[in-house]
């Protein structure tokens, strides 16, 4: 089932006019998914558009997007990264994508490589065979860890883990990305276009992915409405739901008001909550997020995400004579940082993979659980 949403909107000096859909012989502009906002109206309410609206009441479940992947966990936009938040049952990986001078595409937030890698230099400058040997890892969070050395991705082993393991893609298309139809047409061979989003930076590239990929859903940043008197004007976002089904980035930019703006026009908020802009913690600003009415948020660490919201994942323990690995019952990604009991009473912790090396047969190991993964036991 589609919802059909007449979107034709004419922005003034005087705000918003929007024609009734249930009586205007308006043509129809374009088709929404019913993965869109579950309040998507039939006639747009302006009088919900205001500062003091009230909220549309909270999503039964908020859809997580986790921000280059778990960043906090391994190295950002590595393949352990992704794992991990693909562990937490996540909806989206928000993913960097660059290009490089031979025209390949690399997960990588940074245009310049010197603070993050062993490397220097601009990746759009460089070749793929030349960012695939920087080391990931080389920087002061990650240097020698266990994740050192850690190898850049290239798109493709992205796209591979997120279609096998069932997520959603965030594509954070950066301004080095020329040919982003090229990008959607990859997307397309996975089969994620439809469970993804595209956020293209550059005015005139989010029509070259709708010219490959119709259906597929672009994300628009309110960065920068922050500048004008007032934030953005009352009735733009409505407005630009002509283009866009997913409105992000700044928490502090969104009130319930424009929430529900994007709402009457089919459209999904998940603003980011990563920083604590508005409560001074990530775990707050999801709250306040969802009290205001949004469909989700981008964070940084799921654990916590998945703690706060209340939907920890179930778990698995695997041994052998070798280790024992923690495991999210799902996908079978690792959970690191998880405290075990081995069956002399030992505690340790899990690491890469969600593993611990063990000398000899650990007899009965448990999992207590904590806010973000349920027990499991193993032996």
């Amino acid at each position: 089932m589609r919802r059909l949403i007449a979107t034709a909107v004419t922005i003034g000096a005087v705000g918003v006019a929007a024609p009734s859909r249930a009586n205007s012989s308006t043509p129809l502009l374009r088709t929404v998914d019913t993965q869109a906002s579950p309040f998507c109206a039939e006639t747009p309410e302006p009088s919900r558009w205001t500062a003091g609206a009230k909220p549309d009441k909270p999503v039964p479940r908020m859809e997580l997007i986790v921000h280059r992947g778990a960043a906090e966990l391994a190295p950002e936009n590595t393949l352990w990264a992704f794992r991990y938040a693909t562990a937490y049952d996540v909806e989206y990986l928000e993913v960097d994508v660059q290009q490089t001078v031979d025209h390949r595409y690399v997960a990588f937030h940074d245009l310049e490589v010197d603070k993050k890698t062993d490397g220097s230099g601009y990746i759009n400058t460089m070749t793929y065979d030349q960012v695939r040997k920087l080391n990931a890892a080389d920087n002061d969070k990650w240097k020698g860890s266990a994740y050192d050395p850690a190898q850049i991705p290239s798109l493709e082993e992205v796209l591979a883990l997120a279609a096998e393991n069932g997520v959603g893609v965030a594509f954070d298309l950066k301004e080095s990305v020329t040919d982003t139809a090229s990008v959607a047409l990859m997307a397309a061979r996975y089969g994620l276009v439809e469970r993804s989003i595209f956020q293209p930076y550059v005015p005139g590239r989010a029509e070259q992915i709708k010219a490959v990929a119709p259906t597929a859903r672009l994300s628009m940043s309110n960065q920068g409405f922050e500048e004008l008197p007032g934030g953005a004007p009352r009735g733009v976002f409505y407005a630009a739901t002509k283009e866009y089904d997913h409105f992000g980035s700044s928490l502090p930019g969104f009130d319930a008001g424009r929430i529900n703006e994007a709402h009457d026009g089919c459209a999904q908020v998940m603003p980011n909550v990563y920083q604590g802009d508005v409560t001074g913690t990530e775990a707050g600003d999801l709250l306040h997020a969802r009290a205001l009415g949004a469909d989700g948020a981008q964070v940084n660490n799921p654990a916590l995400a998945v703690d706060v919201l209340n939907r920890p994942v179930a778990t698995v323990l695997t041994a052998n004579a070798a280790r024992v690995c923690l495991l999210d019952a799902e996908h079978r990604q690792g959970l690191p940082g998880k405290s075990l009991v081995l069956g002399n009473g030992r505690k340790v912790t899990t690491g890469l993979g969600g593993c611990v090396a063990l000398s000899g047969r650990a007899g009965r190991v448990r999992f207590a659980g904590d806010g973000s993964a349920r027990p499991s036991a193993v032996g």
